[in-house]
């Protein structure tokens, strides 16, 4: 008996610690969400120079979240750093390109991943991936399951927008 409940504490205490020795990634998030009942217009100055100006020092990125559902969300991002390398088991990412440029590295494995949240794994690097430039205009298609990261090269900023949906 004893033996059964210590391997039921193990099961629940186990990814509890994974998701507590999860690294924080610093960053700005703001909420633009209204109820959606009538038409609304965020000016794309407004949500540049808001993006902008509330990213602290040291933050990877500021976004803002725009419209969040049970089946998509919405989040206008600026960073100017590196991100994570990451899997989202549940979520498609539809990246649009608004500014700046990055490098987009899809596909292979997370290195040194850890589950950070239920459904979402983050690493250190991609290992196996291919490489992409992103520039403005561009748009990127990310299938649920899929490794992917933004490098960001020295002095450089991107602006997107990503339209999550669940698969």
């Amino acid at each position: 008996m004893n033996k059964k409940i210590a391997v039921a504490a193990a099961l629940v205490i186990l990814p509890l610690a994974a998701f507590a020795q999860a690294p924080k990634t610093p960053f700005t998030a703001l909420e633009r969400l209204e109820p959606e009942k009538t038409v609304r217009h965020v000016t794309g100055k407004d949500l540049g120079d808001t993006l902008k100006n509330s990213m602290k020092p040291g933050d990877f990125y500021a976004q803002i979240l725009l419209s969040k559902h049970d089946g998509y969300q919405i989040i206008n991002t600026i960073r100017d750093k590196d991100g994570q390398a990451e899997v989202h088991a549940d979520w498609n990412d539809n990246l649009f390109v608004q500014e700046g440029e990055a490098n987009f590295v899809t596909g292979g494995t997370p290195v040194d991943g850890k589950i950070t949240a239920p459904g979402e794994t983050r690493g250190t690097a991609v290992k196996g991936g291919k490489t992409m430039t992103m520039r403005a205009g561009d748009y990127f298609f990310v299938p649920a399951g899929t490794t992917h990261q933004m490098l960001v090269p020295a002095g450089k900023r991107i602006r997107f927008i990503a339209f999550k949906t669940h698969k």
